[in-house]
């Protein structure tokens, strides 16, 4: 019979070579760039709240800046999840249902891939479980666990958003308890609505402020949209994050578990539905409008395994179909892994070249800079190019651009006028400002030249060429004089 010591032994070797890991790789872009928000604190950013860029100021608070040791947090926070996990089912379903839930939850690619990267989803997913157990105990009669149920899906939904609509599904059942019962639970109600719509405010105001393009990608009036050719990208992604066969499981699975609600007899693991629903909805609703599903259906896995396997428990195929879910989730899981040390290693590299290639730029008033092509570049070189002064630009910039594609089109760029009472230009007087940047030199890395980088320097020309692991390769561009571009 398995017990919570083989689950904590299990998980501990889990941890132990998920550290191993993070010890010996070095930092992911994604790494890099919530360092970088740390760095530069908001209400919110582009592409999600706060939690995860807090998470790792604190975190660098604590370890004096290192990121290297900031990583380590992270196969922790996924051991607390898998322990959370443990927790939850086995106190609804029973230690096998649970042995088997955790056992699934970390074959998982995406349960591996963010147990070794810093990022929002692995605290969003520790917290919501964390929450859901504390419902559990305030349904068993310790009412007191409401509000510290509401607390922990307070700071999930400070991780990921999709992380209310586990609150909200559990309002929703104890909204419809109200028939069998007779009485409305104001504790749950306000616990459970109340504290996570407080903490989030700040973070939509902020949202509201850039006309929501940053929480949905565009205005909230195109939002609902439907991007019929998005459906076989992010098919893609989401078999990519959870495997084909689980992938499927959880898809049709869900929907399943959401039809359970209309019958009867389903006991104890109606909690999952309820907890679970909402975010299988949405879920469905991303892919049939052709947006990105993955992290509604994170939010929703560890609620519909437990549901499955809760129902499948007596089924003597059960040992066969886990293990083979198992065996067929680590394959890619690994493959994975392989993929993405083999991209971390090369950083380090690239940054090297970069560093040789400044050597080759000639010295301009003012000094230097760097544009990567994409956000991810930009973030990781940034890292290797650390200003020796505290200032409000990135360290690295992305080319100018007139659409809000990234936290970068946020923070200060090299394209901005600083405003000022004198006249910079004895021409165009109306002009009350001015761009530090204007005749300064540049290197721009990437694979392509884009038409506001030759159209923002006098002279643009490739000097070095950096062959990547993939068979892609990198640019080094000097680049001239820059100059404002035309209106």
């Amino acid at each position: 019979m398995i017990n919570s010591r083989h689950v904590l032994g299990f998980l501990g070797v889990l941890s132990v070579l998920r550290i191993v890991w993070v010890a010996i790789q070095g930092a992911s872009p994604q790494e890099a760039y919530y360092m970088m928000c740390g760095e530069r604190l908001a209400a919110a950013f582009y592409d999600g709240p706060p939690g995860a860029a807090l998470l790792a100021r604190a975190l660098g608070v604590v370890f004096g800046g290192s990121l290297d040791a900031v990583r380590m947090a992270w196969p922790l926070f996924g051991f607390l999840a898998s322990w959370l996990a443990w927790l939850l089912v086995r106190a609804v379903s029973g230690a096998a249902v649970a042995a088997w839930t955790v056992a699934v939850l970390n074959a998982l690619p995406v349960f591996n891939a963010h147990s070794v990267t810093v990022g929002p989803w692995m605290p969003a997913l520790a917290c919501v479980l964390g929450g859901l157990y504390f419902v559990q105990s305030a349904e068993e009669g310790r009412r007191a666990d409401w509000l510290a149920a509401g607390c922990l899906f307070a700071i999930a939904s400070l991780f990921r958003y999709e992380a209310v609509l586990v609150p909200a599904g559990i309002v929703i059942s104890r909204l419809v308890l109200i028939k069998s019962s007779g009485r409305l639970d104001w504790l749950a109600i306000g616990a459970l609505t109340a504290v996570p719509s407080l903490s989030l405010w700040p973070a939509l105001a902020w949202n509201a402020q850039l006309d929501w393009i940053p929480l949905f990608g565009r205005t909230l009036q195109t939002y609902w949209r439907p991007e019929p050719g998005g459906w076989s990208t992010e098919a893609l992604a989401y078999f990519g994050d959870f495997s084909f066969p689980c992938g499927l499981v959880l898809a049709f699975g869900g929907l399943f578990m959401l039809g359970s609600l209309l019958g009867s007899g389903v006991g104890g693991v109606r909690l999952y539905a309820w907890a679970g629903g909402l975010a299988v909805l949405w879920a469905w609703y991303q892919f049939l409008i052709g947006r990105p599903l993955s992290t509604a259906a994170w939010v929703a896995a560890v609620p519909v395994l437990a549901f499955l396997f809760s129902l499948a428990i007596r089924r003597r195929w059960l040992p066969v179909a886990g293990s083979a879910l198992v065996v067929l989730a680590l394959i890619p899981a690994v493959i994975e892994l392989r993929r993405d040390a083999s991209e971390r290693g090369m950083w380090a590299a690239i940054a090297t070249e970069i560093h040789a290639a400044t050597r080759e730029m000639p010295a301009s008033e003012g000094g230097g800079f760097l544009i990567a092509e994409t956000a991810d570049q930009a973030a990781v070189l940034a890292r290797y190019f650390k200003s020796s002064k505290p200032t409000a630009y990135p360290p690295v910039f992305v080319p100018e651009s007139p659409a809000l594609v990234s936290q970068f089109g946020i923070w200060p760029s090299y394209a901005d006028f600083i405003e000022s009472d004198e006249v910079v230009d004895e021409f165009f007087t109306e002009q009350k400002g001015f761009n530090p940047f204007v005749g300064r030199n540049a290197l721009y890395v990437g694979t392509d030249l884009p038409q506001t980088i030759k159209g923002a320097f006098a002279e643009v020309r490739p000097i070095r060429k950096i062959h990547l692991p993939d068979r892609r390769s990198l640019t080094i561009h000097l680049c001239i004089d820059y100059q404002t571009l035309p209106l």
